[in-house]
């Protein structure tokens, strides 16, 4: 079935698209989609200190052949139950009623919150300050929202956990040491049962079945909810003459952390709760990044459960009670049988890495349902998988002649593959950590891998990003100093750190597999950045160098970001300076940094970010054997401008210059191949 596409959703197109060009030297856009799905990471791992109940990212069609799936960047897709065929997607705006601050600035919260229905599909909006939530119907053919019956109105606890039948007039909510219970004018008081701590910090959770005759709550009965404790299913059903029949269940497993979602499927309720995190290697506190999953028997316990260490979050029953939808890793929705919680089929894929080939060609790691990753060769043809095993894929490089590959993945991304040409694995190690990034020398003899070393156990010290190298031919390790740099190229570089008196480091250079210091910049504070060029005779380089260091800009100081320059990466002769101001004065996080380098030109990427979100302004392209900057399109230098963080998890853009000279720029799911005319 052809996929359909809204008025609302213009990113996703198939086909090349021709810009219109001021200048025949300007480049052209080539897009494509290689497989469908959401973004990696765009629903959000959820992990934190917030004891917030995660946000609904699927509903249900009513007559369950249909599920849609909707991502905190806003995407909405429609899927077949079938065979996970995509339907449709869109693009959503917030409604008129519930504004954006900026365009490019999303703050206000879109999310599923009911059954589609013969009005459309029902989704809940949560604007900045008391704007929320507020319930909308989304009408799929004309793209307008309308205001929808809300229960929430007139609460009499504001911010207080609440559960709504799908009639909107039967609600429950928590209130003190009691949860209220409400039909019509009817007003139930449910004390919760004694020994129980303050459930504080949204730490008790409530869900309604649809008919309003069923109240499930699960109550957190630790000493000190904010940091976990055991889970207490509370669940309470209206039988005839209106009488209660309450039932106690405590659930096994793991310490929860506030935050839950309750769904009936006739007699029994279908629970994502979170899990307090006792300790991995991103930490310990606040919640793990997936929850646990069961359906459980009021009165006598789960009939499964799925521990969080799947990666796991939320669970959406269908209205025929035989499946339920939950979202892997933050990127890939899953279909699972309610009766057992086995896995049916994934929703689409996601894209994690790119490494850009000739001819319009890419190979990309890619992230299945069920725990399965793949690594694909995506060209004009379409895709072709070279492996699939189980565990997240991550990063992926290829030598220069294409004849050897490698990636990264596992359950901890830890175990790296070399694979020769067509596919086959020629080789499998481990690294020390998590594997940021890979990267073969331009020689294709060594493979280095930029590694995060963390002990969960606390063993030994964190110590952070550091990197390992192997020689290809035996796989043996490949000795580095110490401070060696990502990535190793013909040259090797190192930090220096520190000297008596004066703040800083320096970098030394060496010819690789020799100790020897061939050149050096000078003690310097802030950041220095070196990328070699893919044969390794260059480095594009920013920082405090005594070439690079340039006049400040008003109100700033003078910014290794702000000037790059080419160098010469056996002697470190130095090129002409390219400085370029920043374009956002009145952000004092605003920077530019290089995001991709072919030997001559070199792609800037304008960033902020504090801690919580980030900012992406835009692009610039630069010739550093001259030193100035080079032309680029509207669509090229602002057209990927984005909020990302601080809950809207949009999908980070990256970039990379292929060996026949096309710029590949990555946007989740969706490859823009951006090329020159011939000069």
């Amino acid at each position: 079935m052809p996929v359909s596409r809204s008025r609302l959703f213009p990113l996703l197109l198939c086909g090349v698209l021709g810009l219109a060009q001021a200048a025949s030297s300007l480049p052209s856009v080539t897009r494509t989609v290689p497989l469908p799905g959401h973004a990696a990471g765009a629903f959000g791992a959820g992990a934190g200190l917030s004891p917030s109940a995660p946000g609904r990212a699927a509903a249900w069609s009513a007559d369950s052949r249909s599920v849609f799936t909707l991502d905190t960047a806003r995407e909405l897709k429609r899927w077949r139950v079938s065979d996970g065929a995509l339907l449709g997607e869109w693009r959503l705006r917030s409604p008129a009623g519930v504004p954006d601050q900026r365009p490019d600035l999303p703050t206000t919260s879109l999310r599923l919150s009911g059954v589609a229905g013969s009005q459309g599909l029902p989704l809940t909006v949560t604007g900045a300050g008391d704007q929320g939530p507020l319930r909308y119907t989304l009408n799929l053919a004309s793209g307008g929202m309308t205001r929808a019956a809300d229960c929430a109105r007139g609460t009499p606890v504001p911010q207080s956990p609440l559960a709504c039948a799908a009639d909107q007039r039967t609600r429950a909510w928590a209130e003190g040491r009691t949860v209220r219970w409400a039909r019509g004018d009817q007003v139930r008081t449910l004390p919760l049962p004694q020994g129980l701590p303050p459930q504080t910090g949204g730490a008790l959770s409530l869900g309604l079945s649809a008919d309003g005759r069923r109240l499930a709550v699960l109550a957190l009965g630790g000493r000190d909810v904010v940091l976990g404790g055991p889970g207490l299913l509370l669940t309470w059903e209206e039988g005839a003459g209106g009488q209660l029949t309450p039932r106690e269940t405590r659930l096994s497993g793991p310490a929860l952390f506030p935050g839950a979602t309750l769904s009936w499927v006739g007699e029994q309720v279908l629970v994502a709760s979170n899990v307090f995190n006792t300790g991995d290697e991103f930490g310990s506190g606040g919640a793990r990044d997936g929850q646990q999953l069961a359906l459980v028997t009021p009165g006598r316990g789960a009939v499964w459960t799925l521990d969080a260490g799947a990666g796991l979050r939320g669970a959406e029953p269908s209205p025929d009670g035989q499946l339920f939808v939950t979202v892997r890793g933050g990127s890939v929705p899953e279909l699972r049988r309610l009766a057992s919680g086995g896995f049916v089929r994934a929703l689409g894929a996601a894209v994690q890495e790119a490494a850009p080939l000739t001819g319009r060609r890419a190979l990309l790691t890619v992230q299945d349902g069920a725990g399965f990753g793949r690594l694909v060769r995506q060209g004009p043809g379409g895709p072709v998988t070279l492996y699939r095993g189980s565990g997240l894929p991550g990063a992926v490089a290829v030598t220069r002649d294409e004849g050897r590959a490698a990636f990264a993945g596992g359950p901890d991304r830890r175990t790296l593959r070399l694979l020769g040409a067509s596919g086959q694995v020629l080789r499998e190690w481990r690294a020390r950590g998590r594997v940021l990034a890979l990267a073969f020398s331009p020689d294709g003899q060594v493979l280095s891998a930029q590694i995060w070393e963390n002990d969960p156990a606390n063993r030994v010290p964190n110590r952070g990003e550091a990197v390992q190298a192997w020689r290809v031919a035996d796989g043996a390790a490949y000795p580095l100093p110490q401070g060696t740099e990502f990535p190793v190229s013909q040259v090797v570089i190192r930090a220096e750190e520190g000297r008596q008196n004066a703040n800083g480091s320096r970098r030394l250079v060496s010819e690789r597999g020799s100790s020897q210091v061939v050149w050096q910049t000078p003690w310097h504070g802030g950041v220095f950045a070196a990328q070699p060029s893919p044969d390794g005779r260059w480095l594009a380089q920013s920082g405090y160098t005594a070439a690079t260091v340039g006049q400040p800009q008003p109100g700033r100081d003078a910014g290794p970001a702000s000037s790059f320059s080419r160098v010469e990466s056996r002697t470190g002769r130095s090129g002409p300076v390219w400085r370029v101001p920043v374009t956002q004065e009145s952000d004092p996080y605003a920077v530019w940094r290089l995001a991709a380098f072919d030997g001559r030109r070199a792609l800037l990427n304008e960033v902020s970010g504090d801690g919580c979100g980030g900012q992406l302004y835009g692009y610039a392209l630069g010739d550093l054997q001259t030193g100035r900057g080079l032309s680029l399109p509207p669509e090229l230098r602002r057209g990927y401008a984005r909020f990302m963080g601080c809950g809207f998890y949009a999908p980070r853009p990256e970039a990379a210059f292929a060996p026949d000279g096309r710029l590949l720029i990555r946007d989740g799911n969706r490859l823009d191949w951006w090329s020159w005319p011939a000069e």
